[in-house]
C-alpha cells in the first residue's frame, strides 16, 4: 500500500511528537512492506530538532503556519493552510492516509481510507480543563466531529482508550486499532554515579535525597493538586519531612493547556515553596538521571490514554504510582501502585507506603522494569503493518 503520513507533529515535543518519531522511526528503518509517504509543513521539516530520517520520503507544503503552533488549545489553522494540506495530500495518490494525532487533522480527499489517531478523550471529558474559553472547545468538538465522521478507522495507543473512545462516541471497536507506545531507548537504568549526581546538583539536590517525580507537564487533568496537598499532609509526618517533589515540564502556562497558575497558587497555598522543584523543560538524558534516582514517579491524572511517562519511569527501574484510570495498571501491573486520583487519602497512603519500604520500593521497581522491556517500537511497529495488512 502507499500510505501517506501526516508528520505535521514531528516537532511537538509532548506525546503526540514522541509517538509519531517513535513510530515512524521504527517503521522507515524496516524492509518496505508499504510505501511511506511523510507530508508536513515546511516549518516542521526545516526547524525541527528532530530531523526526519535521511531515507524517508517527504512531501513539503508551504504554510503560513507551523501545524504544531496551530495544533494547540488556542489556536488554529488559517483556511489558506488547510486548503494547501489537503491539495498536499490529493496529489499523493495515496491507498490509505495516516493522522498520528487528530490535534494536526485537516479535512481530506482522494487520499483513500483515512486512519485517525485519537490517543484519549481528555479534552472531550475534560473540556475546562484544556481549552481557555468556549469558543475554542466548539472549534475542538466541530473538529472532532469532522474528522470522525471522515475517518474510517480509529489508531489509538492502548486497548482501555479505545474501549473509551468506543463508548464515548459510539465507535465500532471492529473500527478501532491499536498501536501502543513506548520508551526511547535513553530511559534506562544508568549506573555512573557522577552522571546522575550532575543531574541532581542541577536541581539542587544532594545525592541521596529523597524525592518524587512528576513527569508530563502542569496540565489541569494531571490532578497536581491533589498530589501536592497529599505530598503536604505526609511531611507532616517526620519520617517523610525530608520528601521533595520535582515536577519535569513546561513551567509556565504552555501552549497546549493552561495550569501553571493554579500549581503555584497551591504551592503558595501550602508552604511548599522549598519542597517542589519546577525544572521547566529538561532533555531526556536529565530526565532519566533523575528518573533513576528517584523514589518514585507519581502520575495520579485524572485519566491517561497511555501514561508514557509512567512507563519512561519503568524502563529506568523506577517504581510508579498512578492512576487506575489508565491502561498502567495492566500494562506495568505488579510494577507499581494505582490509586483513585479523586482520593487524596489514598495517594498520600500510597506514597507512605512506597517511601517507607525499601524491599516493595526495589521489588516494584524491577518488575516495572520487566513490564517495560516488553513496550517497544518496534512493537509498535508491528501492530501497525498488521493493520496495514489487513487492508490491502
Amino acid at each position: 500500500m502507499r500510505v501517506g503520513v501526516d508528520a505535521s507533529c514531528w516537532a511537538n515535543p509532548r506525546g503526540y511528537g514522541r509517538f509519531t518519531r517513535g513510530l515512524l522511526t521504527e517503521l522507515l528503518s524496516r524492509p518496505p512492506r508499504h510505501e511511506f509517504i511523510l507530508l508536513a509543513d515546511q516549518a516542521t521539516l526545516e526547524h525541527s530538532p528532530w530531523p526526519l530520517p535521511a531515507h524517508a520520503q517527504r512531501a513539503t507544503v508551504k504554510t503560513c503556519q507551523s501545524a504544531t503552533g496551530a495544533a494547540t488549545a488556542s489556536g488554529r489553522r488559517s483556511l489558506g493552510d488547510i486548503g494547501a494540506m489537503a491539495r498536499a495530500v490529493a496529489g499523493l495518490g495515496c491507498d490509505a492516509f495516516f493522522f498520528p494525532s487528530v490535534y494536526t487533522y485537516f479535512p481530506v480527499r482522494a487520499c483513500g481510507r483515512v486512519l485517525l489517531g485519537v490517543h484519549d478523550i481528555i479534552a472531550e471529558n475534560y473540556p475546562a480543563f484544556v481549552f481557555p474559553n468556549r469558543k475554542h472547545r466548539l472549534f475542538w468538538m466541530i473538529k472532532g466531529w469532522l474528522a470522525r465522521r471522515q475517518a474510517d478507522y480509529i489508531v489509538t495507543v492502548s486497548d482501555y482508550a479505545g474501549r473509551s473512545i468506543a463508548r464515548k462516541f459510539g465507535w465500532p471497536q471492529s473500527r478501532i486499532c491499536v498501536v501502543g507506545e513506548a520508551p526511547d531507548p535513553v530511559f534506562r537504568p544508568i549506573h555512573d554515579t557522577a552522571r546522575i549526581n550532575r543531574a541532581l546538583a542541577a536541581q539542587g539536590l544532594e545525592p541521596g535525597s529523597r524525592f518524587l517525580v512528576c513527569l508530563g507537564g502542569l496540565n489541569p487533568h494531571k490532578n497536581l493538586t491533589a498530589l501536592l496537598e497529599a505530598l503536604a499532609g505526609l511531611r507532616q509526618t517526620a519520617e517523610f519531612a525530608g520528601v521533595r517533589l520535582v515536577l519535569i515540564g513546561p513551567a509556565e502556562d504552555d501552549t497546549f493547556t493552561p495550569g501553571a497558575a493554579a500549581v503555584r497558587a497551591a504551592i503558595d497555598r501550602l508552604g511548599l515553596h522549598q519542597v517542589v522543584r519546577l525544572t521547566g523543560y529538561l532533555a531526556d538524558e536529565e530526565v532519566a538521571c533523575l528518573l533513576n534516582a528517584a523514589q518514585a514517579l507519581v502520575m495520579p491524572s485524572l485519566e491517561e490514554g497511555y501514561g508514557l511517562g509512567a512507563v519512561e519511569a519503568a524502563a529506568c527501574g523506577t517504581p510508579v504510582i498512578a492512576t487506575r484510570n489508565s491502561p498502567l495498571p495492566l500494562l506495568l501491573q505488579g510494577g507499581g501502585l494505582f490509586v483513585d486520583p479523586h482520593d487524596v487519602a489514598e495517594l498520600r497512603g500510597a506514597l507512605a507506603r512506597l517511601l517507607a519500604g525499601d524491599a516493595l520500593r526495589c521489588r516494584l521497581g524491577r518488575q516495572a522494569q520487566e513490564r517495560a522491556q516488553g513496550l517497544t517500537w518496534g512493537r509498535a511497529a508491528d501492530q501497525f503493518l498488521t493493520f496495514l495488512d489487513t487492508l490491502s
